[in-house]
């Protein structure tokens, strides 16, 4: 319980990049939250002042309340901390509403009103949190939704009196409300719709992108410690007509949503092992291994397995040089099936590595049951490796665990010499990232095959060897 609370309060920076999906809809958050923010402050300050002069306490209380949730909440808008601003400002703006609420007593012709500043925010809130769980996706909101109806429909008894706001100003108050809540809403819809026309705009792009075969395969070499290149990774990129070169980033989550991640990942491995039979001519490079990622969308397919051999036989490929790669997303669903799939391919011979290695949830009993061949320590790992003792400490035990399981290791995102060295000296000696190659198109990685070694290791030979 603790572990869940934790991910739904935790303070983190968000990306508002320009150049992804969810750094565009960051983006819009923040311009949302930045305008309820200055929005609750600029009126819960006029209110709060006209009932403090009226020595109103409660309802001057209540806009002091939502006066504190503006300015916390800009703080945190403007440090990129989104989240945590906006599960701040959506909860106690519902809270707020609510207990003004209570004070809005219909006197004669003047009618209940504050209730509308339920619907902007629980539009607002279910914009913010598209993405998240049940809670916070579809509860939060349910809850401004059902307390609006409960008082627009008098399902909610009438308050006593006694709770009332002053009947001076009520009629500027129903005004001022019907203005915030039609106009909240709009600007919500607005940011929603522009959400989707984005999103429909890239499904549309990617589905054409197949049919003119825009996507391409970028290759990253792998190395030993000798320097030697062994294999490479396959990283899928699109290169749009337009737009020039688009991020995986920006379409590999909306291809899984969509399920165009299958056929693409079809494309993939017809693409890997076409590779891998013209390498097979070559005496210099029929040793080489292509490491493919698999989706969990992928995986899960019941065809998945006859069609990787019906791929490997059409191909002439040899199954032992293609390595597919899974995230431990994929290892979610029913354990045994899954190992069957596994074994069903290590019996022609293709080898499994389990990519990201330690970002997940994936236990040491579910290890030592998989037919795993190859550990990717992920490279957030590598990243803190010399700064972080933590980091440095689970490498070392990734890299002495997956020895006593026979297991190959193999480190990614290695991009500095300090890195190599002490990967080196803990026992790792197989090695990806920009330190020896960014991925290359095929014509450049060709070139590097050809010199034998990657740019770094030609200058800086010999590594450090335990030879």
């Amino acid at each position: 319980m603790s572990s869940q609370y934790s991910r739904i309060f935790r303070l983190t920076k968000e990306n508002i990049s320009e150049w992804t999906p969810i750094g565009r809809h960051n983006k819009r958050v923040k311009n949302l939250i930045i305008f309820g923010g200055f929005s609750a402050i600029f009126f819960s300050a006029a209110w709060g002042l006209y009932y403090l002069n009226r020595g109103d306490s409660p309802h001057f209380a209540i806009n002091l309340i939502i006066f504190l949730v503006g300015i916390t909440t800009l703080i945190l808008a403007f440090g990129n901390y989104l989240r945590c601003a906006a599960i701040i400002m959506c909860h106690a703006l519902l809270i707020a509403v609510f207990f003004a609420s209570l004070g809005d007593v219909p006197v004669g012709n003047i009618p209940r009103s504050v209730h509308i500043n339920f619907l902007p925010v629980a539009a607002a809130t279910f914009l913010i949190f598209h993405r998240e769980r049940v809670y916070l996706r579809f509860i939060l909101p349910a809850i401004g939704l059902m307390l609006f109806l409960a008082i627009a429909l008098n399902i909610m008894p009438i308050p006593s009196p006694d709770l009332a706001a002053p009947i001076e100003g009520r009629m500027v108050g129903v005004w001022v409300n019907y203005f915030t809540g039609i106009v909240g809403v709009s600007i919500v819809v607005v940011m929603m719709q522009a959400n989707m026309n984005a999103r429909s705009v890239l499904e549309s792009d990617m589905r054409r992108a197949m049919a003119r075969g825009e996507y391409h395969f970028y290759y990253q070499p792998q190395v030993d410690r000798h320097g030697h290149i062994f294999g490479v990774e396959a990283l899928l990129r699109w290169h749009h007509p337009t737009r020039g070169m688009v991020s995986p980033l920006e379409f590999i989550e909306l291809a899984e949503e969509t399920g165009l991640i299958i056929p693409m990942g079809e494309w993939g491995l017809r693409t890997a092992c076409a590779q891998l039979a013209e390498w097979a001519k070559s005496p210099q490079t029929h040793h080489l291994t292509i490491a493919v990622n698999v989706s969990a969308t992928q995986f899960r397919q019941p065809s998945f397995v006859q069609e990787v051999k019906s791929i490997l036989s059409l191909s002439g490929a040899e199954p032992s040089k293609l390595k597919l790669e899974l995230t431990e997303t994929a290892l979610a669903d029913d354990i045994d099936v899954v190992i069957q799939k596994m074994n069903d391919l290590k019996e022609v011979g293709v080898t499994w590595s389990l990519d990201d290695f330690g970002t997940g949830f994936s236990s040491l009993n579910l290890l030592k049951r998989l037919p795993l061949d190859q550990l990717k320590i992920d490279k957030s790992f590598i990243s803190d490796l010399l700064t972080d003792k933590r980091s440095f400490s689970i490498v070392n035990t990734v890299i002495h665990l997956s020895q006593d399981l026979n297991l190959v290791v193999i480190a990614e995102g290695v991009e500095n010499e300090k890195q190599l060295m002490a990967l080196n000296s803990i026992g790792c000696s197989l090695y990806q990232g920009y330190l020896f190659s960014y991925p290359l198109p095929i014509s450049e990685l060709s070139d590097v095959i050809e010199s034998g070694k990657t740019s770094w290791v030609s200058r800086n030979m010999p590594l450090i060897s335990h030879d």
